[in-house]
């Protein structure tokens, strides 16, 4: 166990690299430190000049690297993913709101000038948060400002015009709503664009008719199986499968018809498959399976399962007697330097299923 526990702590790295989702929120979250380094450099130039006492100046030195090591420790850990936010935006905006309230605090005349370093949080939210969550920060910002001036008429009463800093609340008040408005905004439109780049995406990845993966990107889903193959060790198989007699399907019954039993086909595949296998159409009534972490034998079975499934799927609209079949080729990954060899030996073992009868699975030797 230590020996484990050696081992992971030599490999620790700073941004984990296995997960990219987790790496982005983490340099999220070294941008956050930067926007406190910077609240901290203001705090440090304002107890300069001399409108801000030296406790600012200690309490940040404290209280900031806390914040921030214990949400990297949070992230880190990987208790952020159980939350409904995983970038945990609002926690972070509310500690920096707490932190800036703790230095208005302790300041003079400067207070309403230092309002401003606010907006640096706010805008830290601009591009996650939605008009609700914005408008709930306000208010928890508008709190702590009003729970600063309680404090301030209880223990520093003296040299403070409260009539300013009721001002000054109002008017903080009326900036975060239409910050908050604005920000909504904002951040809608970054969600739609991003729904509207993903949709293009999968537009571009998909065959429109069968929904399954178009010949392009299985080709890339191959070269990401090779390399890692070539990483790990690990073996995988491809299945190159062809409808049997699919030109009569299309000359006797019409397109629409030849439409539905691709269509069918797919969905067939789709449900017989495992979660971590592919699948993609390779051509007119061609398709490509890919079999992550399977051997030949393995494959077989899948293949002999798809091709039972395909064999007892029905067609009513097209005739109650109406079947198809599918003949199936299997090569399995061998170290090759190209994908095209792998592609190859299936679609021969494919040429020997079609000549032995059609309706069968054959694999390469």
């Amino acid at each position: 166990m230590m020996k484990k526990d050696l081992i992971d702590l030599i490999h620790f790295s700073i941004i984990p690299k296995d997960d990219p989702k987790q790496a982005l929120r983490i340099r999220r979250l070294f941008l956050a430190s930067a926007t406190y380094l910077l609240c901290f450099c203001i705090a440090y130039i304002s107890y300069l000049t001399g409108v801000t006492e030296w406790e600012v100046i200690i309490g940040y030195l404290i209280i900031m690297p806390s914040i921030n090591i214990i949400l990297y420790i949070v992230h880190r850990t990987g208790l952020n993913l159980k939350m409904t936010d995983p970038s945990m935006t609002s926690v972070q905006m509310c500690a920096g709101i707490l932190v800036i309230t703790y230095g208005i605090y302790f300041s003079s005349e400067s207070r309403g000038v230092l309002l401003l370093t606010y907006i640096i949080v706010f805008l830290f939210g601009v591009f996650r948060l939605n008009t609700r969550s914005f408008l709930y920060i306000s208010v928890f910002t508008l709190l702590a400002y009003g729970i600063n001036i309680a404090l301030l008429q209880i223990y520093r009463p003296q040299g403070v015009n409260f009539n300013i800093e009721y001002l000054q609340w109002g008017v903080l008040a009326l900036v975060l709503v239409a910050f908050s408005v604005i920000g909504g905004y904002i951040s809608s439109l970054r969600r739609n664009l991003s729904i509207s780049r993903a949709t293009i995406r999968e537009m571009a990845i998909r065959d429109e008719l069968t929904g399954l993966y178009n010949r392009r990107h299985v080709r890339e889903l191959l070269e990401h199986e090779k390399n890692r193959s070539l990483r790990g060790g690990d073996i995988f198989c491809l299945a190159m499968l062809d409808i049997d007699h699919f030109k009569n399907v299309n000359d006797t019954y019409g397109h629409h018809a030849g439409d539905a039993v691709l269509k069918a086909v797919a969905t067939t595949i789709k449900t017989t498959m495992r979660n971590t296998e592919f699948c993609g159409r390779y051509g007119g009534e061609e398709f490509l399976i890919i079999l992550p972490q399977t051997d030949i034998k393995g494959a077989f079975i899948g293949a002999e399962r798809v091709r039972t499934n395909i064999e007892n799927t029905l067609f009513p609209d097209i005739g109650p007697d109406f079947k198809i079949t599918v003949s199936i080729g299997l090569s399995e990954y061998k170290m090759e330097k190209d994908m095209d060899d792998v592609i190859a030996r299936a679609d021969e073992a494919l040429y020997r299923a079609k000549k032995g009868g059609r309706n069968r699975v054959e694999f390469a030797q």
